[in-house]
């Protein structure tokens, strides 16, 4: 006994142990590490692969093509079989009765009346039952389950591409941040090599105290600047790998060189309702209703189903009576249950339900004011994106100018700051000067990365607006 219990006890442990098959079915599906550096385009195919919501919209397209194969299956011949073995009594009466709980009642009417004798009895059923001329309903069906099928595809397509150009705006967004950190800690460099600078004249005599007060404000500041700077680029970088389903993970970033050159800005043609995922979703799901409707107008159509089935039954009941015009009946199972009777049929049922004329014209009615709305619907997100089109157009232009313009900014800014810079060790300006040059140095490099960043980003929106990432994603 002792050994059995330490038998069992153990195979228990292999299976909720740590290696056990049911330690391993509780444990969260383990997601692959990141790229390091992470790419846009590798951020994309993650994001494609680990979002939850994307593989919902996935198993949503599954679950529509197994509809179909369900509902072919409706249209095959039925099979069914059946077999009973039964204790009960052998009374009828003569009369009418309205079929609900009662159950049918076996043997005929005797003369001497009803008594409470029982008997088995058996039965065995093989029934084929095939839908053969359905006057256009299968195909009505079968053309609304595929553009079910159609729909839930053009959702998960859009739900794609939204969450592509979801993904890309957040890789551009913590791409700046990552590149304003950079920028922020080459500005503190300056404030560091030129507090040493001044620390260095204030104890030979050269500068004024002050100057050391000064320039270790600034110091301050730069120093301030960075950690405000890395505290939004960890803000971005949390959430791009929350967008990636990885929220857990670090993300390095890989910057491409998206700072070294500008985006061809030419956008696409009018392509907007041709190829956006989004009036694609919107066009599919006017076609579902229409099939909806055209199944619902097959309703009203007759339906010939042929039919064959054999069967055989036994019954303890024989079939003489006895000079009293009694039934014989012999109770024993032995006599009951075997089939003593077969019976084949074979034949057509022609069925049409009359009153489906009104009520599926009614229905029709219906769905075709629910095809109505799904057109105002796709017309409404057409204009949007006409809109939409429009006005990332106009932001791309302006963003064009002004990615061109911040380089003039950038010169300027640098040659005040050389400048300043000079006159400053020659004793010529004070520190006051070289900061405010400082100053202008330190915002025209950030306008310069956020022109080239917004430039990015506009053609993003554009890409977004007319239904086509090619143009970002093919520059890079």
């Amino acid at each position: 006994m002792t050994l059995r219990i330490l038998f069992f006890l153990g195979w228990l442990g292999l299976l909720l142990g740590p290696g056990g098959r049911l330690a391993q079915a509780q444990q969260p599906r383990e997601l692959a590490q990141l790229p390091r550096p992470l790419t846009l385009p590798q951020a994309l195919q993650v994001a494609q692969a680990n979002y939850p919501a994307l593989r919902a919209r996935q198993l949503a397209v599954r679950a529509a093509e197994a509809d179909v194969r369900t509902n072919r299956a409706t249209f095959l011949p039925q099979l069914t079989a059946q077999a009973q073995a039964l204790n009960a009594t052998a009374n009828q009466v003569r009369g009418a009765y309205l079929p609900g709980v009662a159950f049918s009642e076996s043997g005929a009417v005797k003369a001497t009346g009803p008594d409470g004798r029982t008997n088995f009895s058996s039965l065995g059923v093989l029934a084929i039952e095939w839908p053969a001329v359905t006057f256009g309903r299968y195909r009505a069906s079968e053309t609304r389950s595929q553009a079910a099928v159609s729909a839930a595809q053009a959702d998960y397509e859009q739900a794609i591409f939204e969450y592509q150009a979801q993904v890309a705006d957040a890789y551009l967004l913590a791409l700046g941040s990552e590149k304003a950190v950079a920028l922020q800690r080459a500005n503190l460099a300056r404030a560091q090599q030129l507090a040493l600078v001044i620390r260095a004249g204030t104890r030979s005599g050269i500068r004024a105290g002050i100057d050391s007060s000064t320039a270790n404000a600034e110091l301050a500041r730069a120093r301030l600047q960075v950690l405000a700077a890395e505290q939004q680029a960890r803000t971005q970088r949390t959430r791009l790998a929350g967008l990636l389903g990885q929220p857990t993970q670090a993300v390095q970033l890989d910057s491409m060189q998206f700072y070294s050159r500008l985006p061809l800005a030419g956008g696409p043609a009018d392509t907007a309702r041709a190829t956006n995922p989004l009036l694609r979703a919107y066009r599919q799901r006017i076609v579902a209703s229409q099939a909806q409707a055209s199944l619902l107008s097959t309703n009203k159509r007759p339906s010939l189903n042929l039919l064959a089935s054999t069967w055989g039954r036994g019954s303890g009941v024989r079939d003489a009576v006895d000079d009293k015009g009694n039934f014989v009946i012999d109770s024993s199972p032995g006599a009951g249950l075997p089939f003593k009777a077969y019976n084949y049929m074979l034949g057509a049922t022609l069925t049409w339900r009359a009153t489906e004329l009104i009520h599926s014209g009614r229905a029709v009615q219906a769905q075709r004011l629910r095809t109505e709305q799904a057109r105002a619907d796709y017309d409404q997100q057409a204009l949007q994106l006409d809109t939409q089109l429009q006005n990332a157009r106009l932001q791309v232009e302006l963003a064009q100018q002004t990615a061109l313009a911040a380089p003039t900014q950038l010169a300027a800014a640098r040659q005040a700051y050389t400048a300043a810079r000079a006159r400053y060790d020659a004793g010529l300006d004070n520190l006051l000067v070289l900061t405010q040059a400082t100053e202008v140095l330190n915002r025209a490099e950030a306008d310069q990365a956020l022109a080239t960043n917004n430039l990015w980003r506009a053609v993003l929106l554009q890409g977004a607006a007319s239904g086509n990432l090619g143009g970002l994603l093919g520059q890079l």
